[in-house]
């Protein structure tokens, strides 16, 4: 088990990273190479990749463990925002318990397992990479190495051309929010990354565009 986080700032893992207190290898992708490598569009997603170095499953939702926002009550009388924003969370499909018990089953079972995926197959299931998608990962890339050598306003002109050029990548989007929405000094990232002045797009709203929680993730077909 080897896990990832993506962030153009490390320190902003630590937190995450020192309350997981993990005991498996965890890395911090600060340029978004697993975008790039594996299709990672949104988080947590995961590849399955076997002994030999063959991806056997291709990036899709990984979830693990049912959030507990599943069964939270909404409280009445909640501002509309932010109301609908917990809506559209607990319409996000939940299939943690069926995708912990396939990993499961390929730890016990290796190549054998029913959930091992032929070259073929984990081909059909990933996502196509066209021009667009590599405009988008060079524009992220260019747009990152200007927030650091020239200063964060420089990064924006390329990001907004990386949402455009990709926008069901939630990676590219959520990052450029977050650094605009969170406080200055805020030892936490702004996990709802509202509306903003820099950026044309906030989660709730390109959530709901894009259909809703029901179709936030590319759910695993187990």
């Amino acid at each position: 088990m080897v896990t990832v986080a993506l962030d153009v700032v490390p320190e902003h893992t630590f937190k995450w990273i020192d309350a997981a207190n993990p005991t498996h290898p965890s890395l911090i992708d600060t340029g978004h190479v697993t975008d790039d490598l594996f299709g990672f569009v949104n988080i947590p997603m995961a590849v399955w990749i076997d002994e030999t170095g063959t991806i056997v499953r291709p990036a899709e939702a990984a979830s693990i463990q049912r959030s507990p926002l599943r069964d939270m009550e909404i409280p009445e009388g909640l501002p509309e925002r932010i109301d609908r924003m917990y809506r559209e969370v607990k319409a996000i499909p939940d299939v943690a318990d069926d995708y912990r018990a396939a990993i499961a089953d390929w730890a016990q079972h290796g190549s054998a397992s029913k959930f091992v995926l032929s070259a073929d197959e984990v081909i059909a299931r990933s996502l196509p990479r066209g021009d667009d998608e590599a405009r988008a990962a060079a524009c992220f890339e260019l747009g990152n190495h200007l927030r650091v050598t020239v200063g964060p306003e420089a990064a924006v002109a390329w990001w907004r051309e990386a949402h455009r050029l990709f926008p069901s990548n939630w990676t590219y989007k959520r990052q450029a929010w977050t650094l605009v929405t969170t406080p200055e000094g805020a030892d936490d990232n702004d996990l709802m990354q509202g509306p903003n002045d820099v950026y044309e797009g906030n989660w709730l709203d390109d959530v709901i565009a894009g259909g809703g929680g029901a179709a936030y993730n590319l759910l695993p077909q187990l």
